[in-house]
């Protein structure tokens, strides 16, 4: 039996995953975050789906979610990655 390991190389992995968990951190459904955001829910999953959008755009999903508490954060192997935002106090 052969193992398969997927590696998380390449940018439409990694901005696939970052966007799922960052919605899921916030609390957001697809639906949810693209009326926050104002771009439709075809955009959403496109982006989800590792398909680059204009920058715009994706500035737009990153500001609804960063609304919601979550932090995009430098990775040593990522470009970036997602938490939740340290609460005051």
């Amino acid at each position: 039996m052969t193992r398969m390991t997927l590696l998380p190389t390449t940018p439409e992995f990694q901005r696939m995953m970052l966007y799922k968990i960052a919605r899921t951190l916030a609390g957001l459904t697809v639906r949810d975050l693209s009326v926050e955001a104002g771009v439709s829910t075809n955009t959403l999953t496109r982006l989800e789906s590792g398909e680059e959008l204009k920058p715009a755009t994706v500035r737009k999903i990153r500001a609804a979610l960063e609304a919601h508490g979550v932090e995009f954060v430098p990775h040593p192997t990522w470009a970036e990655w997602v938490q939740p935002r340290a609460k005051d106090g």
